[in-house]
């Protein structure tokens, strides 16, 4: 019979193996240890059939291959002498990738698998800390930690961090999720007689001599809000018990609500003020959240599934990221995009021949002529070059002027349609956002009629007291006082 027979050294010390443990230890012919680097594996190793995989962690940091690596060399001992013995520190089943491994391919290649428990490193680690383990921990092999996606609200427990090249690594990391402030404890040798501690900053983790295999870090519970947190409050706002304005509202009513948002973000990027960004792009999501949180009531979907189908999506439309296409440069990306969306729509059962030309006419006007035009563009439909356009755009020019010389209210209203229409198409063909544009020469025109104001404020008198004239001037002193800035 072929067998792999697991077990667990312990957090350290020798007085922490099992007697199942030390049986196995001293009567298996073919020994492999994780590392001979724990404390209580020395006693252990005799001379001839004991192997080690320290070798491995010179040569790669990558858990997955590490991982990959160790458990094709047991699987093929295993074919080879029958039954083998591989030690792992701690607790064979707390986290070890290799361990995982073999549970998973050992049965389909006829090879049992047997797991002989081992006190967890943690366990001494807890009671090192002071930590109650019913108040919640999660527990993270250091170099696997692209498994952590947000901050803990849990006490946080990183292992393994066996030098300071992975301690800086374990930084730069964190530092993406939590405040370079946080407060953190390196723990070295839990379980054993010289174990020592430093309580430290974040963004100092890697600047002391701590690290090796026996050093852990802590991270207390994040205390910020999350995510979860937000959908929580949301659904109390909605709640029988919630806010009477909140309870009323509507995916319809709110409409507005998301339109006006989404332009203060505009504003705050434009003033390049991120503070107010922060604050507009938080406002933005609390949309998202509130119209979620109202589908979900009504069992349409929920906010996980709105994450799901944005991520599925963003996967799907970047095979040059995370599968096999490719893509040079933007103009390349954006061209792969469009047509992964074309061939999306295609695929989907019942459409109509003309759904791809689907309009949301909630939008703003400009907008919604912007989008209009592009998918009509993006048939086929346009001009060669930007001399169309601009003649078109004299063309209604010169009609609106005769429609206002024959003082035709309904034709004028027409004409300046038509001409919007045109400088909208124009503004698509110059590769211009006509929305964005609009909106830079409002907040132009705002500061310099500011200008104009205050500078009749000075003189004492209305702006209807001075001539058109003097306002000119004013407007072009405000023009010059802009460029010389």
């Amino acid at each position: 019979m072929r067998e792999i027979v697991i077990v667990g050294l312990g957090p350290g010390s020798q007085k922490y193996l099992t007697c199942k443990a030390r049986w196995y230890l001293k009567n298996e012919r073919h020994l492999y240890f994780r590392t001979l680097k724990h404390p209580a594996a020395r006693r252990f190793t005799r001379s001839g059939n004991v192997q080690s995989f320290d070798f491995l962690y010179k040569q790669d940091d990558n858990s997955g291959q590490l991982n990959r690596t160790i458990s094709a060399c047991l699987l093929k001992a295993a074919r080879r002498y029958g039954t083998i013995c591989y030690a792992v520190p701690g607790h064979p089943l707390m986290g070890d990738g290799s361990v995982q491994r073999l549970r998973k391919l050992g049965p389909r290649l006829g090879i049992k698998i047997k797991i002989v428990p081992g006190i967890s490193y943690w366990e001494p680690l807890l009671n090192y800390l002071h930590i109650d383990i019913m108040s919640g921990v999660k527990i993270c092999d250091a170099i696997a930690l692209d498994q952590l996606k947000e901050p803990c609200r849990t006490h946080l427990i990183l292992s393994q961090v066996k030098n300071r090249f992975l301690a800086t690594r374990v930084k730069l990391k964190l530092l993406k999720l939590y405040p370079p402030n946080h407060p953190v404890i390196v723990v070295k040798a839990a379980g054993r007689q010289n174990v020592c501690s430093l309580k430290l900053p974040l963004s100092t983790l890697d600047r002391h001599p701590l690290y090796d295999y026996n050093t852990s870090i802590y991270l207390p519970p994040y205390q910020g809000y999350l995510v979860g947190d937000l959908l929580e409050i949301m659904d109390w706002l909605r709640s029988g018990n919630g806010c009477p304005w909140d309870k009323q509202q509507t995916n319809q009513s709110l409409r507005q609500y998301l339109i006006e948002e989404a332009y203060e973000v505009i504003g705050a990027i434009d003033a390049q003020d991120d503070d107010s960004l922060r604050e507009e792009l938080g406002d933005v999501l609390l949309q998202v959240v509130f119209h979620s949180q109202i589908a979900g009531e009504e069992r349409r979907f929920d906010f996980s599934q709105v994450v799901n189908e944005i991520a599925a999506k963003l996967i799907r439309r970047h095979p040059h990221v995370f599968g096999r296409g490719n893509a040079e440069d933007a103009s390349e990306v954006k061209t792969l995009w469009e047509q992964i969306k074309t061939d999306e729509r295609n695929n989907r059962k019942g459409k109509k021949s003309n759904e791809s030309f689907i309009i949301d006419y909630s939008l703003p006007a400009l907008l919604k002529a912007y989008k209009l035009q592009k998918k009509a563009a993006d048939v086929g439909f346009d001009w060669p070059c930007v001399q169309g356009p601009l003649q078109k755009a004299r063309e209604e020019l010169a009609e609106l002027e005769e429609a206002c010389t024959a003082k035709d209210q309904a034709a004028v209203e027409e004409e300046l349609g038509d001409y919007l229409f045109t400088i909208v198409n124009l503004a698509r063909f110059l590769s211009v956002n006509p929305e964005l544009a609009l909106g830079k020469t409002i907040g132009k025109f705002v500061e310099r009629f500011r200008y104009v104001l205050k500078q009749a404020e000075k003189a004492g008198h209305p702006t209807s007291h001075f001539s058109l004239e003097t306002l000119d001037q004013w407007w072009e002193e405000a023009k010059k006082f802009k460029k010389m800035r």
